[in-house]
């Protein structure tokens, strides 16, 4: 089995550069960089970061490169919290999106780690993610606020 997700990484690795969780959010706060803002991060916590919603995408493409949907290699791979990654695991589970160890992107893969700009069903799954979108039919009492274990984590 190990065979395998070595073999998954490196095809991964050939088709973008983005082999790291940092080069990740990196690609994601320069592609939307609307989303993040340092000063109000640095004004309220603290410490610069990304906001919760940047870190949700992190997770979810990390999925696609380690191919797994397992929550203890991504809280490895991106060094989230494992309550932060377990929780946007649990709420990508009650959707659907995660099933059998496999993340179901095809809503909005297109061929590229990073969707396009103009494909919103990145973001609907960042929001599923999040806990504050479900899929019709998937909503439940055990959807978690990732956000705020996101929050509560950095201020810890």
């Amino acid at each position: 089995m190990r065979q395998n997700t070595n073999s998954a990484q490196i095809e991964h690795r050939e088709v973008s550069p983005l082999i790291t969780s940092a080069e990740i959010r990196d690609a994601l706060e320069e592609r939307y960089p609307e989303v993040t803002d340092p000063e109000f991060n640095l004004e309220h916590t603290g410490i610069a970061h990304e906001h919760p919603l940047i870190a949700i995408g992190v997770v979810l493409i990390s999925s696609i490169v380690l191919a797994t949907t397992d929550p203890v290699r991504l809280m490895e791979y991106t060094r989230y919290s494992e309550r932060f990654v377990r929780a946007v695991a649990a709420n990508m589970q009650i959707s659907g999106l995660w099933k059998n160890d496999k993340y179901d992107c095809s809503d909005w893969e297109c061929g590229q780690l990073l969707p396009s700009l103009e494909n919103r069903a990145f973001w609907d799954h960042v929001l599923i993610g999040e806990g504050s979108l479900w899929k019709c039919g998937t909503h439940s009492q055990l959807t978690r606020h990732t956000d705020l274990i996101f929050w509560r984590d950095k201020l810890t």
